[in-house]
C-alpha cells in the first residue's frame, strides 16, 4: 500500500513536468520566436499568411464578407484574417484582463477597446460587425501577426504576453501607466 501511494504524487508529479515541458518552446522554436520580432511588417505578414494557407487550406475566405479595405494590401488583408480564424487568440469581448486576453498597446484603449480583438471587430464581437482600427494601426496587426505566429510555435499566453512586452516595450510602459 505504501508503494502505491508513493507512487501515486510522483506519477502526478511526472505528468506536470512533462505537460511544462511540452509547452516550452525548443531552441529552433526559440530562434523563430525572437526573429519574426525582427521581420519587417510586410514580411511579417507574408509568413502569417503563409501559415495561414497552410493550416486553412481549404478556407473559402469570402464567406467572411470581408469589407474592401480589408484587400488594400497583405498586411492588412493577413491581418482581418487571423481575427476571423483565431479571435479567442486575440481577445474576448467584455474581458481585458491581460492573463486572459492580449491588449492592444497602440492607444486605442481610450476610445474603449478592451483588448486587441476590439481592433478586428467593433465590441470586440466576431458576431459584429469589423471595425476599422485594425486596418490603419500598424501596431494592432504587428500584434495579430506575432500572437498568431507565436501561438503556432506552440508559445502559450504567458509567453506571448512576454513577447509583446520586449517587441512593444515603450508603448507598453505608456499603456500600463494609462491603465493604473
Amino acid at each position: 500500500m505504501k508503494i502505491k501511494l508513493f507512487a501515486l504524487p510522483m506519477l502526478v508529479l511526472a505528468g506536470l513536468l512533462a505537460a511544462g515541458t511540452a509547452a516550452a518552446l525548443d531552441p529552433a522554436e526559440e530562434e523563430r520566436f525572437d526573429g519574426y520580432m525582427q521581420l519587417p511588417q510586410t514580411e511579417l505578414a507574408r509568413v502569417a499568411m503563409h501559415q495561414l494557407t497552410s493550416k486553412y487550406p481549404d478556407e473559402n475566405w469570402q464567406q467572411y464578407d470581408f469589407p474592401d479595405y480589408v484587400f488594400e494590401d497583405v498586411v492588412t488583408e493577413a491581418s482581418y484574417k487571423i481575427a476571423v480564424k483565431e479571435p479567442g487568440l486575440l481577445g474576448v469581448a467584455n474581458v481585458s484582463a491581460t492573463d486572459v486576453v492580449i491588449p492592444c498597446y497602440c492607444t486605442c484603449d481610450k476610445f474603449g477597446h478592451a483588448n486587441l480583438l476590439y481592433c478586428f471587430y467593433k465590441n470586440g464581437d466576431p458576431n459584429d460587425e469589423f471595425d476599422r482600427h485594425g486596418s490603419i494601426c500598424s501596431i494592432c496587426m504587428r500584434q495579430a501577426f506575432l500572437a498568431f505566429l507565436w501561438s503556432e510555435l506552440g508559445a502559450d499566453h504567458e509567453k506571448i504576453m512576454d513577447g509583446m512586452e520586449i517587441q512593444f516595450a515603450p508603448v507598453v510602459e505608456k499603456y500600463k501607466q494609462r491603465n493604473k
